[in-house]
């Protein structure tokens, strides 16, 4: 039982919810526990600024679900809740079955196209995509923070994020509400039908800064794009993706991630 485990069960079960076998799903960006027997996932940030998005995403997948978007809902009726003994954050999501099986990139595509039909809707309120840059540009800066990154390809990451970061800053941006992180990691096929997750990262920007993420076959239901744009965006992802992988590189699998978005921005952008 981690902290963020215990502090999960803590919570549930003040709600009165008797947890008999928690399972531990994840922890990396935060702590995410399955509340067996119950149907019930529990997100915690254990992280600096972790709560802070996690109240937001609770907020904004709340307003979707409120307006019928493809999204998995919060546990209805109950709010997000501080843990007293950790002072932890911790929101419960209705856990829905789903097979791991990959959507066609049209049906991603038109899915996410209606959750970004009901964020117009939302009365959140939603930062710029540009400040996951500066965090992740931020936490590059720090040697201790990406000291598995050896020496020379954290002075190319960084030369490379601020040049790709100062030619975004010479385009004029039509921002709109996106998700603002719709991977295929970031969704689940259910039985009845695919259902987003993972709203932290939900912001205002360009939608080529959604599109970024999926298929060409995904993309195709969006219309005509800026096909520009949309690279420079791929890349600045690639180098946000592999920063914040080098900074956990602890884990095996984000090493791996971490070293292969690093690949995508030297093959972009060769010095």
């Amino acid at each position: 039982m981690t902290p963020g485990c215990r502090a999960a069960v803590e919570v549930a079960q003040r709600l009165g919810f008797v947890v008999e076998e928690p399972v531990l799903v994840q922890e990396t960006n935060n702590t995410v526990v399955w509340l067996r027997p119950h149907a019930i996932i529990a997100k915690v940030g254990t992280h600096p600024g972790s709560g802070e998005r996690l109240l937001r995403e609770h907020e904004v997948a709340s307003e979707l679900a409120a307006h019928g978007a493809p999204v998995a809902p919060p546990l209805h009726g109950a709010a997000a809740q501080r843990d007293p003994e950790t002072g932890f954050i911790v929101t419960l999501w209705c856990r829905l079955e789903h097979d791991g099986a990959p959507a066609s990139g049209a049906i991603v595509g038109d899915s996410l196209s209606r959750v970004h039909e009901a964020l117009c809707l939302s009365n959140a309120t939603l930062p710029s995509f540009r400040i996951g840059l500066e965090r992740a540009r931020h936490a590059l800066s720090d040697d201790l923070q990406v000291k598995a990154l050896v020496p020379a390809d954290r002075t190319f990451l960084r030369a490379a994020f601020d040049d790709l970061l100062a030619e975004l800053d010479d385009r004029a941006l039509e921002e709109r509400p996106l998700h603002g992180e719709p991977h295929d990691g970031n969704y689940l096929v259910t039985p009845v039908g695919l259902r987003w997750i993972d709203f932290e990262s939900a912001c205002r920007g360009p939608l080529e800064w959604d599109l970024a993420f999926l298929s060409e076959d995904a993309r195709a239901v969006f219309g005509a794009v800026d096909c520009d744009l949309l690279e420079l965006l791929e890349t600045l992802n690639s180098a946000r993706v592999a920063t914040w992988c080098w900074v956990q590189a602890r884990f095996p699998e984000m090493r791996r991630h971490g070293e292969n978005h690093l690949e995508v921005v030297r093959r972009i952008l060769p010095r």
